[in-house]
């Protein structure tokens, strides 16, 4: 995997380019406690706008069947 591809992240059922390698945010609270630093592998901007980061074993490659 690598900056620029297109991906599907089965854990959200969203689409999505990768922008940017590992990254880390800090927990809302809504999923990971409050202020808790977490580590993701990548950072996608998914389809809808949200920018989140992602781990490998969560989002696949998406061919382009035109090539």
């Amino acid at each position: 995997m690598k900056v620029g591809e297109l991906v599907h992240d089965w854990a959200f059922g969203k689409n999505g380019i990768v922008v940017d390698g590992a990254n880390v945010e800090v927990g809302d609270g809504s999923v990971h406690a409050h202020g808790e630093m977490i580590e993701w592998e990548w950072l996608v901007l998914y389809e809808d706008g949200e920018l989140q980061g992602a781990g490998t074993r969560d989002i696949t490659v998406m061919e382009n069947e035109s090539r």
